[in-house]
């Protein structure tokens, strides 16, 4: 097992003692090892101290540690082509609508080029997780096809493709083909125990502090199982499905539908994107030494993951910016960089 950096365990220490996360777990490694989890901080403000089994609410990392793998799985099982359409699948999608969601290819999904809108605020209007597909299958595309959005929306529908196909839950479809064949066993959807979960928001909507419960209005709405947000997980677990992409694991998909997606996809005003995978761009979260071919993703409530492949490692970085406030934690992109810079060295 590899010896912990001091650097990170400088950063992280620092971070939580100004106040700018509450706690986190950090993990990396390469293909064929990794360093102990290094942990930090509470679960929440007056609370335990953040232990190596400590679940962290992932939020938009579910995009690429359960949808994306769904995806390139059902497409090297030939389910799924990268150029189907949403019509295919939905025959009412963007019905009388022009351009329509369901002229959308999925490889457009996958690159945030389909023309929706980034979001809406689904939970102000619906209560059930059928009329919320429903709505989503219905609405319009705001931008042109083929300019980069960061869109929650097109990943919902990813995950309605995912089900449809499948006939499947998308939890059930992705815990029966990834996750246990790949020994993940803590990764899944909520909502957990209270027992040993890291506290996200104090949320006035839902009246309490967000403990197993998914952070993500949007998600909580459509039963906290979607496409760009829901999952749950501890560092250790991350850090396995990383090495899985490392080694090209064949329980993710064929090799070359692996390699297709984290290839350059999309350059738009210094925002570069894989299927699914951001890659390194201006101002990237990875830092500056990350390299052209690595790739990775963040969530909203703290979490990122990044890979590099060519260099064979991975980082892991879990924390709860999001508590108490999703005002607070201000300080999470630079934390970051400072952790990657110092990750880097490592393997430098």
């Amino acid at each position: 097992m590899m010896p912990a950096h001091s650097a990170v365990i400088h950063l992280l220490t620092e971070a939580v003692s100004k106040g700018d996360i509450p706690g986190g777990v950090a993990l990396y490694g390469s293909s064929t090892d990794m360093s102990a989890p290094l942990c930090f901080g509470v679960k929440r403000y007056g609370g335990e101290a953040v232990n190596e089994n400590t679940r962290y609410d992932l939020a938009s990392l579910s995009k690429v540690v359960s949808t994306l793998p769904a995806i390139l799985k059902l497409i090297s099982d030939k389910e799924l082509k990268l150029g189907d359409t949403v019509d295919k699948f939905f025959a009412n999608a963007g019905w009388f609508q022009t351009p329509s969601l369901g002229q959308v290819t999925i490889k457009e999904l996958l690159t945030h080029s389909s023309g929706l809108a980034a979001w809406k605020p689904l939970f102000a209007l619906i209560s059930e997780r059928q009329t919320g597909l429903a709505n989503v299958l219905q609405t319009g595309l705001e931008h042109p096809k083929g300019s980069f959005v960061y869109s929650d929306l097109g990943f919902i529908t990813l995950g309605a493709i995912i089900e449809r196909v499948s006939k499947q839950r998308q939890d059930e479809f992705v815990k029966e083909h990834l996750f246990e064949p790949l020994g993940l066993k803590t990764l899944g959807y909520g909502p957990l125990a209270k027992t040993n979960v890291a506290a996200t928001e104090d949320c006035g909507w839902r009246n309490e502090i967000l403990e197993g419960i998914v952070h993500d209005e949007n998600a909580y709405c459509l039963g906290q199982i979607a496409g760009h947000a829901g999952l749950f997980g501890r560092a250790q677990d991350l850090a396995h499905y990383a090495q899985a992409w490392l080694r090209l694991d064949a329980h993710l998909g064929s090799e070359a539908i692996l390699r297709e997606s984290f290839k350059e996809h999309i350059n738009q005003g210094g925002v570069r994107r894989g299927l699914g995978w951001a890659l390194k761009g201006d101002n990237s979260f990875a830092s500056d030494k990350a390299s052209a071919t690595g790739y990775g993703h963040t969530g909203f409530t703290g979490t990122s993951l990044w890979l590099e492949p060519e260099q064979d490692w991975f980082a892991v970085l879990l924390t709860n910016r999001v508590h108490p406030s999703r005002h607070s934690g201000s300080a999470i992109h630079s934390i970051r960089q400072r952790f990657h810079e110092a990750v880097a060295e490592v393997f430098a």
